[in-house]
C-alpha cells in the first residue's frame, strides 16, 4: 500500500491533522475515503467515537456516506482507556455451592409484603406447590387493587383459583402444539422490521435485533453476527469503578498496532515498530514485554535500539539469530507485516472491546463487551460466573451444558420479541427451546437439524431438497407411517388430529 499524496493533501486542506490524514490516505483514493463510516474512521485512526465523529462530519461535506472497507499499512492507534495486567488461573477451582446465597438470589424482586406472606402460608397449608414468583405476582396484583391484607378465607379462595388455573394450562391429548407455536411466533414475526439494530452501550457497535436475530437463534448459529457479553463482578469488585476499568482493559485485546507505529522498509526488507510510550502505559505493557512476546511468537531475532528501554524494534523476515545474514523477498516481508499487525499481545481472544457500565437500578458496575469468550473470561479473578452472560448460544452449551443453552434460547427469544414490542406467550418459546435441545445438543430448526431429522419421509421432503429425500428413501426401502400432519395432507387423507384422531368403521350385519 502507498499513501495517496493527493488524498492526504486534500484531507489536510480540510483541517484534518497530518497523522490522521496519513492513515486515512494510506492505500485509499479520495473516493474511498469519503465513504468511510464513523466507526471505520475510529478504527483506522485509533480515535474515540466523539473525535472520529468530528472528522466524519468534515469529510461528509465533500462526499456521500456509503459502506466501504480498505486495508491500512501504516497504522497509529491511540488507546483511550487504561489497561491492567490480567491474572489468569490455569486451572479454575470448582466453586462450592452456597445454598443460602442461591436462595437469596432467587428471592430478589419477590414481594415481601403481608399479602404475599398470607398467600404463601395458605398454599403450604393446602399442600399446593406454587412457585414463589407466581405468589409474588398475585400479591402485586392484589395490592394494585388497593387491598392491604387478606383474610384466611380470601387467601384460600385465591389459592384454589390458582390451582384451577394451573390445571387448565395443561395440553390436551392430540393438541397441535407445534402448529399453534409456529403461528404464535410466525404471525408477530411478519410485523418485525427486517433489519433492526439496538445500541448496546458500547461505542460504535450495534447489536443485531429483530427478525435477523430470531433467525440466528432458531438456526443455532455457531457464532452470532454481533457477539456480546455482560460480565458481572464479585462483591469486592463490582462497586469499585477504578478496579472494574482495569479489569475491562485487561480483557480487551491489545494488538501490536495498538502500541506501536508499524513501518515497512521495502528497500532494506525490514519492519520497524516505533513504540508509543503513552499507549503502552495505558495498556500496562512494557517495551521489554513487547520484545519478548514478538520474539517468542514470531521465532525471530528482534533488534532494538536499547536493551533496557527499547523504543524502536526492528524485525527482518527469516532472521532467527543476530548473526544470521538473510535477504527476504517482498512476499515474505508483506506476510510478516500482516502477521505482526494482527498479533495479539495480551487480552482475551475474541474480546475486541470491553467497556465499563453502571446499572442504574442497583448502582453496581459491570463490563459490556464486543465479542465473546465465556470460558476464557470465566477464568479471571473477580468475575461472578453465576451471573456473567453471553448471547453466543454455542459457548453457553459448551461451557455450561444443554440446560443452560435451553434457558438461553428462551431468554434471547423473549428479549428480542420484547425489544420489538411483540407479545408471544412464553410457553410457545419454551416449546421451541425444548425441540431444539431435546437430543442433548443445540439443533437448528431446518433441514440440517430438526426438520431434516423427522421420521416421516414426506414431511422431510415437503421442507427442502425434496428429490434427495425421496431418492434416499427409495434406495434404502424406508417406509412412511403417515402419522403426522404434513404427510397426510400430501396424500390427501384426514389428519390424525381432532376429529381425524378417531377412526370409525361401518361393519354391516350379515344378511
Amino acid at each position: 500500500m502507498v499513501v495517496k499524496s493527493a488524498t492526504k493533501k486534500k484531507l489536510m486542506d480540510m483541517g484534518i491533522p497530518e497523522d490522521y490524514a496519513h492513515n486515512l490516505a494510506d492505500g485509499r483514493k479520495w473516493d474511498d475515503v469519503k465513504i468511510l463510516s464513523q466507526g471505520e474512521i475510529a478504527k483506522i485512526c485509533g480515535l474515540s467515537s466523539d473525535e472520529a465523529d468530528k472528522i466524519f462530519q468534515v469529510i461528509q461535506k465533500f462526499g456521500k456516506r456509503l459502506r466501504s472497507s480498505a486495508g491500512s499499512t501504516t497504522s497509529t492507534t491511540v488507546v483511550r482507556r487504561r489497561a491492567a495486567k490480567r491474572t489468569i488461573k490455569m486451572q479454575q477451582e470448582l466453586e462450592k455451592f452456597d445454598f443460602d446465597a442461591k436462595m437469596l438470589q432467587l428471592k430478589e424482586g419477590i414481594n415481601n409484603g403481608p399479602i404475599f406472606d398470607t398467600l404463601k402460608t395458605t398454599a403450604e397449608k393446602e399442600g399446593a406447590e406454587i412457585p414463589l414468583l407466581v405468589l409474588s405476582d398475585l400479591a402485586d396484583a392484589i395490592e394494585a387493587r388497593g387491598m392491604e391484607k387478606l383474610t384466611s378465607k380470601q387467601a384460600k379462595s385465591v389459592i384454589n383459583e390458582v390451582l384451577e388455573g394451573i390445571s387448565r394450562t395443561g395440553v390436551d391429548s392430540y393438541e397441535a402444539v407445534g402448529i399453534v407455536t409456529a403461528q404464535s411466533i410466525g404471525e408477530p414475526g411478519t410485523q418485525m422490521t427486517m433489519r433492526t439494530f439496538h445500541y448496546a452501550g458500547v461505542a460504535t457497535v450495534n447489536v443485531t435485533q429483530g427478525l435477523p436475530r430470531i433467525i440466528e437463534i432458531v438456526d443455532a448459529r455457531k457464532v452470532p453476527t454481533t457477539p456480546t457479553m455482560r460480565i458481572h463482578l464479585s462483591e469486592g469488585l463490582k462497586d469499585d469503578e477504578k478496579k472494574v476499568r482495569k479489569l475491562a482493559a485487561a480483557l480487551e485485546i491489545t494488538d501490536a498496532k495498538d502500541i506501536a507505529v508499524i513501518e515497512t522498509d521495502v528497500t532494506q526488507r525490514r519492519i520497524t515498530l516505533k513504540l508509543i510510550p503513552g499507549n503502552m502505559k495505558q495498556k500496562d505493557i512494557s517495551p521489554i514485554e513487547v520484545k519478548e512476546i514478538l520474539s517468542r511468537r514470531l521465532k525471530l531475532f528482534i533488534d532494538s535500539d536499547s536493551e533496557a528501554k527499547p523504543k524502536i524494534l526492528t524485525i527482518i523476515p527469516g532472521r532467527k539469530k543476530e548473526a544470521d545474514e538473510v535477504t527476504p523477498n517482498y512476499t515474505e516481508l508483506l506476510a510478516l507485516e500482516e502477521k505482526i499487525k494482527s498479533m495479539r499481545l495480551k487480552g482475551v481472544a475474541g474480546i475486541e472491546r470491553a467497556n465499563t457500565q453502571k446499572d442504574q437500578n442497583t448502582g453496581e458496575y459491570y463490563i459490556a463487551t464486543i465479542g465473546s469468550n465465556l470460558a476464557a473470561v470465566s477464568d479471571f479473578d473477580g468475575i461472578n460466573r453465576s451471573r456473567t452472560y453471553t448471547n453466543n448460544l454455542a459457548e453457553i452449551h459448551s461451557y455450561l451444558g444443554i440446560e443452560a443453552a435451553r434457558q438461553a434460547i428462551i431468554n434471547e427469544l423473549i428479549l428480542t420479541l420484547n425489544d420489538a414490542r411483540l407479545d408471544v406467550d412464553v410457553r410457545h418459546l419454551i416449546t421451541v427451546a425444548d425441540v431444539m435441545t431435546s437430543e442433548g445438543e443445540v439443533r437448528a430448526i431446518g433441514r440440517h437439524g430438526v426438520s431434516g431429522n423427522k421420521h416421516s419421509i414426506l414431511a422431510r421432503a415437503a421442507f427442502e431438497v425434496t428429490v434427495n429425500h425421496l431418492l434416499r428413501a427409495g434406495i434404502i426401502g424406508e417406509k412412511d407411517e403417515l402419522a403426522g400432519v404434513a404427510e397426510n395432507i400430501i396424500v390427501g387423507q384426514p389428519v390424525a388430529l381432532g376429529t381425524g384422531s378417531v377412526e370409525l368403521f361401518y361393519i354391516p350385519e350379515d344378511a
